[in-house]
């Protein structure tokens, strides 16, 4: 093989690095596993081939190999050698921008509650963008709603924000039995949703969400970041969903007519 060293130093920093390099290792051979080049069952190179290849250290090697095995997406048999899993997650699922299609891959998957609590704006070190949305200040207080959810083998995280007044109609309880929110509050007190605005950016895992994904603090996450308005035109809540980078595929339509 031929050796790929600047595939994996590129993201590298002079004086102490973010992401250690096992990491990075364990980020491109964990692609080529999700993306089909390793299918499940096929051998992976030796220990002394992956060093060569990557130009890294045989430990390096080592703990990117337990890291993958540690996800599931490998396993070690001794005397014969490093094996992609027979069972791995879903291949790069495409994100549907559509707010109803979102909703169906919701109630498809499986929700566990995290949090339905009230927060102060002050402590809680809300962003700019959330705080601009709903016209607050430091002494206001906002509605947040946190849950995992796992969608055909990959782990998302929701949080969403709204008024205090929302989300006190909302127990953990009832996010087991339905799993929108939205949904909940249209049937409790009819309220409607006039529009929506949807953001896509990537970001660094933070440790506090690295946890509930399970996966490395400063992995590349996908952020989506949508707002929504009820009628008429009032400022109903934001909805926040973090997955990781390595399951995401984007998906636009090309007009033929165009060219």
């Amino acid at each position: 093989m031929r050796p790929i060293k600047s595939e994996v130093m590129m993201n590298s920093y002079s004086g102490k690095e973010i992401i250690p390099l096992y990491s990075r290792v364990s980020s491109i051979l964990q692609n080529k596993i999700i993306s089909g080049q390793y299918e499940p069952g096929d051998k992976l190179p030796t220990e002394d081939e992956l060093v060569q290849y990557f130009e890294v250290s045989k430990i390096t090697v080592r703990n990117a190999l337990s890291l993958l095995e540690s996800e599931g997406l490998i396993t070690r048999i001794r005397g014969k050698g490093t094996f992609v899993a027979q069972v791995i997650p879903q291949k790069k699922q495409y994100i549907h921008t559509s707010l109803n299609k979102m909703a169906q891959a919701l109630e498809r998957g499986d929700t566990k509650p995290l949090e339905v609590k009230k927060i102060k704006v002050g402590e809680s070190r809300i962003p700019k963008d959330i705080r601009n949305f709903f016209n607050l200040t430091n002494c206001d207080e906002i509605g947040r709603i946190r849950r995992m959810t796992d969608i055909r083998g990959v782990l998302y995280f929701f949080e969403n924000y709204m008024p205090v007044d929302l989300t006190r109609l909302i127990t953990k309880a009832e996010l087991h039995k339905e799993k929108l929110i939205l949904k909940l509050l249209r049937e409790k007190i009819g309220l409607k949703i006039s529009k929506g605005e949807m953001y896509l950016q990537a970001v660094p895992a933070e440790p506090d969400i690295a946890a509930i994904l399970r996966c490395q603090s400063f992995e590349p996450l996908i952020h989506m970041q949508t707002y929504f308005w009820s009628e008429p035109e009032q400022p109903m809540g934001i909805a926040n969903v973090y997955f990781r980078a390595c399951f995401f595929k984007y998906k636009v339509n090309v007009e033929i007519n165009a060219y």
